[in-house]
């Protein structure tokens, strides 16, 4: 029996989420067969791309034991610093890209810099600084939209095609596996692991404890940043109210979802991407199946709330 239950700890961290993707996807191709075609399962991965840059970035937070409440209001921010940047300062796209991407950086490394000096609880210091951030998004711009007009080049980053790919799915494939590569080879990919397993320990160890911490919130703010300056070339828009309540759920249930432990030290960028696409399938068979959206929360709520008790179950000490 013991035996049992050391397998099923191992074996559901690795295998329960593939399992459970194709049998969705099973599911969803034997009711509606227009599911498995190319074109769907393109826009699929292109529909995920935005939930999954933040996604990925946000497995570093979560490995330590953090959480990160504020992506929804970086995401309008980034969008927000960038048309100012093109449309009222007239800076090329580069460098207006470029600094809207350090907008989420610089939020992210305050939000580190306060949990990691002063060991505050990481979702009181994001819960306000969503607040911040939401309310410095409306001063600034307001509630109203704004057009982002004769942008070709910026247009290109959320609609466009290379190889005959949209442009957005090739930015979240760099981005997942510099991640990896971040993760798997580099020693600060090592660090968060130590640091979430055992913060203590990896103080004692030698190991830039604080420095570690607050990096994470920088990835993160910069992967918010990022997501929102491509959701804002989709839309061709900005806006201070994007990134609406809900999105920081979806966040980190893809996160969840992937195996990672909110308690900290497990975690795998990889694994976050099957818990994007885990969640990008269902909303998109749902959507073809033509489920109301109140059976769709219900669902997938139930989906998150099993897939934690499992994680938490077996990343646990046995008994």
């Amino acid at each position: 029996m013991l035996s049992l239950i050391s397998y099923l700890r191992t074996a559901i961290p690795t295998y329960a989420m593939p399992v459970a993707l194709l049998i969705v996807i099973g599911l969803f191709g034997a009711l509606a067969p227009v599911f498995l075609t190319p074109a769907n399962f393109t826009a699929i991965i292109y529909q995920m791309s935005i939930t999954g840059i933040m996604a990925v970035c946000m497995t570093f937070v979560i490995m330590t034991g953090g959480i990160d409440l504020s992506v929804g209001p970086v995401l309008a921010t980034s969008g927000l610093v960038v048309f100012f940047l093109l449309h009222i300062a007239h800076f090329p796209l580069f460098p207006a890209v470029v600094l809207g991407i350090l907008t989420g950086a610089v939020t992210g490394a305050i939000s580190g810099l306060v949990i990691a000096l002063f060991s505050l609880p990481a979702m009181i210091v994001t819960l306000g600084m969503l607040s911040i951030v939401r309310g410095s998004a409306l001063l600034a711009g307001g509630p109203d939209l704004h057009l982002v007009r004769e942008q070709p080049g910026f247009e290109f980053i959320g609609n466009g095609f290379l190889f005959g790919i949209p442009f957005a799915i090739w930015i979240f494939v760099a981005v997942s596996l510099l991640l990896i590569f971040i993760q798997k080879r580099t020693t600060f990919g090592l660090q968060v692991a130590a640091v979430g397993d055992n913060e203590r320990a990896a103080y004692l160890s030698g190991r830039r404890v604080k420095l570690v911490k607050m990096m994470t919130y920088v990835i993160c703010g910069m992967g918010a940043a990022l997501a929102g300056i491509i959701q804002s070339s989709q839309v061709h828009t900005a806006a201070a109210t994007y990134g609406e309540f809900g999105t920081e759920l979806d966040v980190i249930a893809a996160v969840v979802l992937g195996g990672a432990s909110l308690l900290g030290g497990k975690g795998s960028v990889a694994r976050t991407i099957l818990g994007v696409l885990f969640l990008a399938v269902l909303n998109n068979g749902f959507n073809i199946l033509n489920v109301p959206i109140d059976y769709q929360l219900i669902i997938k709520g139930g989906i998150i709330v099993i897939a934690l008790s499992l994680t938490e179950w077996a990343n646990s000490k046995v008994a």
